[in-house]
């Protein structure tokens, strides 16, 4: 998860530029060479597959290396280090997929730089393509990943068990944010030492069947996109045991769960900026948000994306939380259940690279309900920045605060303490309610015809006031 981003543009185009892999006659003799990235970055792998072929002189375990090699494919084989830097395996370009089957990886060793994935049990990059089946990845050190894809390459993930443990912090350590940092940033309240998977550089990723487990900072993460990077969970269980996120969708980045169970220490999902979630018949719960959604991007204008269809997310507090952040967010036949009985909270980040607004108009908060009986209260505490609710075939009980309410003729409210909202349409009175006690407190809109004082059904009172 990546801040200062436009600070950092130039040097991550610089990254993402190919540069050629150096002929076998243009090494000095020595030891086996290691393969160097599309990015300059010299690795060392227990295996190596570069441009299709299998590279006995360039894998650390080729002299003692059990199971089956070839340039297709490896089968039966078992890894291990606990060197500093390793990679369990890479694949560096290549026409063809490249398929690991009944394999284990276990690397013990810490890496260095996760963006580029230094010390990942599994690295697949400039345009290559990795097919795992049925591949257990352990790593147990710093900013050891045990699947990172990258550089335009695509991943994909069968019936396979994926865990990083992560380690301690080296002394001396600075904390810092970008390419080398060791730990999450500060601001979002996390901890951990290692990403279990890692999605960056224009790349895309498919998990089936599988199980992500971190023990801390997050289980499936994208950061460094380049503009476009997709990663897709399908059927699979994804657990954060301690304290971080289950996926994280930054900048450019599409992350899409289907069926997927998610049990996360802290954040169900993040999106950072233009990220984009979609949750199909997720089953999650979470330590504290069931998504955040957060801008640290500079641009006032970014707006996340956020679509649940379906499944059930349960959190201990707001199920949704928004800090400084623009969206687009669309809840379809779901079921939120936040303990604090808070659905949506919109909130000022105090994040310090929280993206400012500077009094500009911005796209705003669009919070959309269908198919869906919600329980529970949405509260816009965000001065910057406007929210509209509208609930098409849907019902809700809750308070709402400080939102443009918009009710077809199928949806209903009841208001379950004191609220204020802008009647954003011609809103049939019939369609709210609110016990005894409680005031909703309604400013007409462009659309509304309604005036006055009414008492509700329930004993309530609505309160309108004009535009």
């Amino acid at each position: 998860m990546t801040f200062q981003k436009r600070a950092l543009l130039v040097l991550l185009c610089a990254a993402l530029a190919p540069a050629p892999v150096l002929a076998e006659t243009e090494r000095p003799p020595g030891p086996p060479a290691p393969v160097r990235s599309s990015t300059q970055v010299d690795y060392t792998a227990e295996l190596t597959i570069a441009d299709g072929r299998y590279r006995p002189e360039r894998s650390q375990a080729a002299p003692a290396l059990a199971g089956q090699v070839t340039d297709a494919g490896a089968a039966g084989i078992t890894l291990k280090s606990d060197a500093a830097n390793r990679n369990g395996i890479i694949v560096h370009g290549g026409a063809t997929p490249y398929t690991v089957s009944n394999a284990s990886i276990a690397l013990s060793g810490t890496g260095s730089n996760d963006f580029e994935a230094i010390g990942a049990g599994a690295l697949v990059d400039a345009g290559g393509s990795l097919v795992l089946k049925s591949v257990r990845i352990t790593t147990s050190g710093v900013l050891a990943a045990a699947t990172t894809a990258r550089e335009r390459s695509v991943l994909k993930v069968y019936d396979s068990t994926l865990t990083a443990h992560g380690g301690p912090l080296p002394a001396g350590y600075v904390p810092k944010i970008g390419p080398g940092m060791m730990e999450p940033p500060a601001p979002l309240g996390i901890k951990g030492t290692a990403r279990t998977h890692l999605s960056t550089s224009r790349s895309k990723t498919y998990f089936y069947n599988s199980t992500i487990i971190a023990d801390g900072w997050g289980a499936l993460s994208t950061d460094d996109t380049g503009g476009d990077v997709y990663l897709e969970a399908n059927d699979c269980q994804v657990e954060v045991r301690n304290s971080g996120y289950g996926v994280y969708a930054d900048f450019g980045a599409t992350v899409v769960l289907n069926r997927t169970r998610v049990q996360a220490a802290t954040y169900g999902g993040i999106i950072a900026g233009a990220g984009k979630i979609v949750f199909n018949g997720v089953d999650a719960s979470a330590g504290a948000n069931a998504i955040m959604i957060h801008s640290v991007m500079a641009d006032p204008q970014d707006k996340a994306v956020l679509a649940i269809t379906g499944g059930r997310l349960a959190s201990r507090q707001a199920a949704l939380l928004l800090k400084s952040a623009n969206a687009d967010i669309t809840i379809d036949g779901a079921a939120l259940q936040p303990a604090d009985g808070v659905l949506v909270r919109s909130v000022v980040n105090d994040d310090p690279y929280a993206t400012r607004t500077d009094g500009k108009a911005v796209p705003g908060i669009h919070l959309v309900v269908k198919n869906a009986e919600l329980r529970g209260d949405i509260l816009h505490q965000d001065s910057a920045r406007g929210m509209t609710l509208q609930l098409d075939h849907a019902s809700l009980r809750g308070t709402i605060r400080n939102a443009a309410l918009m009710l077809d003729k199928d949806s209903r409210w009841t208001a379950t303490g004191d609220s204020d909202v802008i009647l954003a349409d011609a809103i049939d009175i019939a369609r709210l309610d609110a016990p005894v006690g409680v005031t909703i407190s309604a400013r007409a809109g462009a659309g509304s015809t309604l005036r006055d004082a009414h008492t509700l059904p329930g004993g309530g009172r609505l309160v309108i006031t004009a535009r």
